[in-house]
């Protein structure tokens, strides 16, 4: 598991005012880096279509946009907060046919029998099964919760510069360990702890970035929650 390099050290603590700005681009850079990644290599496989209620929700989180936090408590969609949840499928809605319709191409070349399950007509009624079936609804979540956990142990290197050597020794090793773990759980039958390094360099990367707005980047949070749903 990679180690957190210098810049973390630097990593601004919770009272800062560069706290939000910083993290808030970790989380996004995080975030759409799984979006890339995930689905990429769960899909190496045409067999991975052959059962839909696994393969829906992945479709689901690949075709969601990062969510882009306004206040420091919200830097990731939250599946007990109907609100980032209802914004979740908001980004979803508007692209799935257009991603149905990717999946339904190379299935026809490479799985013409499966290609039916996968129709982009069938959009609305796939979004709505992946919220109705447990075991696909479950599927979704524990990458939705995922993304939130790899994110929010970054956050705990806030402020890690200034901190105790002994301290920030724990920290990190608290980082990896959580890290370690949930990369091997991000999603039934898989493990993408090799995907850690690369995760590590783009939050990083982020972290150094100039302070700038996220903007068009992820889905941001209505200021009436019914117009979330």
């Amino acid at each position: 598991m990679p180690r957190p390099g210098p810049a973390w050290m630097a990593a601004p603590n919770e009272r800062s005012p560069d706290f939000f700005p910083a993290f808030a681009r970790v989380s996004i850079a995080i975030q759409t880096l799984l979006r890339e990644r995930i689905p990429a290599h769960y899909f190496q496989s045409p067999q991975s279509y052959a059962n839909v209620k696994t393969a829906y929700p992945m479709l689901v989180y690949q075709a969601s946009r990062p969510f882009r936090g306004k206040v420091r408590a919200e830097l990731c969609y939250d599946v007990l907060n109907p609100t980032t949840l209802a914004a979740f499928f908001r980004t979803v809605r508007p692209v799935f046919a257009g991603v149905l319709e990717s999946v339904k191409i190379r299935l026809l070349l490479d799985a013409p029998d499966w290609a039916a399950q996968y129709q982009p007509g069938r959009a609305n009624a796939i979004l709505q099964s992946v919220q109705k079936w447990a075991k696909s609804r479950k599927c979704l979540y524990v990458l939705i919760r995922a993304e939130g956990v790899l994110v929010n142990t970054l956050i705990d290197l806030a402020g890690l510069g200034s901190l105790p050597a002994r301290q920030q020794a724990r920290r990190i090793a608290a980082f990896q360990k959580k890290w370690r773990f949930q990369l091997r759980r991000m999603y039934p039958g898989t493990d993408f702890t090799w995907l850690a390094p690369e995760l590590l360099e783009a939050a990083t990367e982020a972290l150094l970035q100039p302070d700038s707005p996220p903007a068009e980047l992820g889905a941001t949070i209505p200021q009436n929650p019914e117009d979330a749903m």
